[in-house]
């Protein structure tokens, strides 16, 4: 199994299963002299972690980070960075060894390597993501301080956020257990998930994201563009089963003559398009990014749900798992315009 390592010269390394003794991240590739402590992994762990309310699973953990490596009196050495979170709350006696749960990678897992562990899914299971949430937090600190990500619940099921203000933080969007910064609709959301979760049936949504202060420069044509970066990371979330710039179905059928408007050619602006979200020949224009992500309905449903300890819908959970992969490719990106010009280089 090769496919546990994210990124180019930023990468990480996830390792552990949901049930095994522990998850774990490293981060290779970061900067020597960059503030990092425990307590930076925690603040956003506890953003992901489970059993924080009625609408998400009752499974308990306290995704405690423990630094192993990388960091020395406060900052980071520039040698790979290890963090290990212990499972502690693991029920592996809900899980039948010989049963396949419909709609998830347990079936194709057995036939793939014909060995699997059958305890809540293993390395398939949604816990694997807190590693991705551990290297988000090293990657948002090697972007520059100005650069916000900020991912929201968009659309539950049928219902859907209209209302959302402008100066959207992380702090507005946790104010409600939905992550709905639309308070009529995230109040209306909160009820559906727990009949959801008394009945065993789940939903699926829309995670919306916005990415803000990027300088213009980032991407890598032809074949590491930010545009097709962004999606891929995104898309090897589990339960994501799109992920679109913008409203790209709207914008498919648009003419030319309205999608274009507001273009000039002279002036500070010249060439950046307000409709482009952000992304121009693959490559950042400075402007606001706008990433839609579409989650299908989580696949524990009918008697495996009311026994169990599942989420009804993974959504609000996954918004800080979501910025996290954004700021990865970004870290990413950004280090690499070391390399654009040789003047960089040599300065």
């Amino acid at each position: 199994m090769r496919g546990n390592i994210f990124g180019n010269l930023l990468t990480l390394t996830t390792f552990g299963e949901s049930h095994g003794p522990a998850m774990g991240a490293v981060i290779d590739g970061c900067p020597a002299g960059i503030a990092l402590d425990a307590d930076d992994f925690s603040a956003q762990l506890f953003r992901r972690r489970p059993g924080q309310s009625s609408i998400t699973t009752g499974r308990a953990e306290a995704d405690e980070p423990q630094i192993l490596s990388g960091v020395f009196d406060g900052e980071t050495l520039g040698t790979p960075i290890c963090v290990l979170v212990h499972n502690r709350d693991a029920r592996s006696r809900d899980y039948d060894p010989n049963y396949y749960r419909a709609g998830h990678a347990d079936r194709v897992w057995q036939e793939k390597y014909g060995h699997r562990d059958h305890r809540g899914g293993g390395r398939a299971s949604g816990r694997e993501t807190l590693c991705r949430v551990i290297g988000g937090v090293v990657a948002e600190k090697i972007l520059p301080p100005e650069v916000s990500i900020v991912g929201f619940t968009r659309q539950i099921g049928q219902l859907r956020a209209e209302d959302v203000p402008a100066d959207l933080t992380r702090q507005k969007v946790d104010a409600h257990e939905t992550r709905c910064p639309d308070p009529a609709v995230a109040d209306a959301i909160s009820a559906e998930l727990r009949a959801c979760k008394e009945q065993g049936d789940s939903r699926g949504g829309i995670i919306e994201l916005w990415i803000d202060g990027l300088p213009m420069g980032l991407g890598e044509p032809v074949f590491r563009k930010a545009k097709n970066l962004l999606p891929n990371a995104i898309m090897s979330v589990g339960a994501v089963v799109g992920c679109t710039l913008g409203d790209a179905a709207h914008d498919a059928t648009m003419r030319g003559i309205d999608f274009h408007t507001g273009v000039s050619g002279a002036g500070a602006d010249a060439g950046i398009s307000p409709a482009a979200n952000g992304i121009q020949g693959g490559i950042t224009n400075g402007e606001r990014i706008r990433l839609l992500a579409y989650f299908k309905p989580a696949s524990t449903v009918g008697s495996m749900a009311t026994s169990g300890r599942h989420d009804p819908c993974i959504v609000p959970r996954a918004v800080p798992v979501l910025e996290s992969m954004v700021a990865l490719v970004l870290a990413d990106l950004y280090l690499n315009t070391a390399l654009d010009r040789v003047g960089d280089l040599r300065s």
